[in-house]
């Protein structure tokens, strides 16, 4: 029966991760997501999953054992964040461009150097070329409704493309929340059997993976890994009405809004931050200010037509990114939001906003000054620095 409890982020991918019970998990703990793996590797030796738990010896190895296990025909789980995502992250290319249907959690924490270990954005957008759908959880629930949907995205005929969960180390990974757990069995008819394409272990239809490719099919070849791509948004939205359906919780659209519809300023954003933003958008229209947020959960494939028709009538839009524009003229997530609305002959002003970097809060009292700074904004704005102490 579905019941409510109160977990970590962490703990609610576990939860997930034993309902889906995958073939095999390979893993190499790093902060913040070490607990996932923890948790079940408890549920691997109580017998409770099925599942043949791989610990190995880094992270490279982690992505490495999990690229052979879903060539032979198993689904396929793991877990990684920051530095070890990074160190996996030639073999993320491997996984997406011989479209196998692994699901990784990615525990999003700031790239040293300096040495931190809280969150932000900085490894995902690191690998956001990779080929991989990215999905980002904006607290427990969605990481473990996600979780969920991504091992059926995943899998799907017309995706057949990896897919990475992303949830904010520390504030999703490790806080505590109340979310609910779905009947077993309901979860097990929503997710299906999984049936493998042409896997390396059937042995009666001997197939090759990861051959050399030359510059006579290369090009072809890329272009079929993208189409796995093309096809997601559809498919990620199928399965988001299947899961309202069953489960009663709404993911068909490539984000969730407050007060969009009638907003004139509005803030998008990723992940936990746009908790605090919902808060502050809550107290500005209860005073009748027509403000709104965007919080987007498809980055990968980016959703450019959704996002313009969502804030081509906004006057202004702040966009969050939680990390540097590193040499860009703006960070990730405002050049794909400017880059969306640019076909528009007067499209809404853009103000980029750089907050919540290494894990610092991005407070209400901020998010009203974002909202201000808005209402005064006649042309695009050069990225601001949120919070920074010059």
């Amino acid at each position: 029966m579905p019941h409510q409890v109160t977990l970590t982020g962490n703990q609610a991918a576990a939860e997930a991760m034993r309902q889906i019970d995958p073939d095999v998990v390979a893993a190499y703990p790093i902060t913040p997501t070490t607990s996932i793996m923890e948790y079940f590797s408890e549920f691997v030796a109580d017998g409770k999953v099925n599942t043949e738990f791989v610990p190995v010896e880094s992270e490279h190895a982690s992505m490495s054992a999990c690229v052979g296990a879903a060539a032979a025909g198993g689904r396929v789980m793991t877990a990684t964040a920051s530095q070890g995502l990074l160190l996996m992250s030639e073999v993320l290319y491997n996984a997406s461009g011989l479209r196998l249907p692994i699901v990784l959690i990615n525990g999003c924490r700031a790239v040293s150097a300096p040495l931190n270990i809280h969150g932000d954005h900085s490894d995902a957008y690191a690998v956001r070329d990779a080929g991989w759908i990215m999905l980002f959880a904006q607290n427990q629930q969605e990481t473990y409704d996600l979780t969920l949907q991504a091992i059926k995205i995943s899998e799907h005929s017309n995706v057949r493309t990896p897919v990475m969960i992303c949830i904010d180390g520390f504030m999703n990974t490790h806080t505590l929340a109340n979310l609910q757990i779905e009947d077993n069995l309901k979860v097990k008819k929503f997710i299906g059997e999984y049936k493998a394409i042409n896997p390396l272990l059937d042995l009666k239809n001997p197939v090759s993976y990861g051959a050399a490719d030359k510059p006579d099919f290369y090009t072809e070849h890329r272009r079929s890994q993208h189409e796995g791509l093309i096809n997601a948004p559809k498919i990620i939205s199928e399965t988001g009405k299947e899961f309202n359906k069953t489960f009663g919780r709404d993911y068909s659209k490539s984000f969730t809004s407050l007060g969009l519809q009638d907003a004139e300023y509005a803030i998008v954003a990723m992940g936990s931050l746009v908790n605090t933003i919902v808060a502050e958008v809550k107290c500005e229209r209860a005073m009748g200010k027509k403000v709104g947020a965007l919080s987007l959960k498809q980055y990968r494939p980016f959703p450019a037509s959704e996002i313009r028709q969502a804030l081509q009538d906004k006057k202004a839009i702040a966009v969050i990114d939680r990390s540097t524009p590193a040499g860009a003229e703006f960070a990730p997530l405002a050049t794909e939001i400017r880059s969306a609305l640019s076909e528009f002959k007067n499209p809404p002003k853009i103000l980029p906003i750089i907050a919540g970097l290494g894990g610092r809060d991005l407070f209400t009292n901020e998010v009203e000054e974002i909202f201000k700074e808005l209402a005064k904004l006649k042309k695009n704005a050069e990225t601001k620095w949120v919070g920074l102490r010059e």
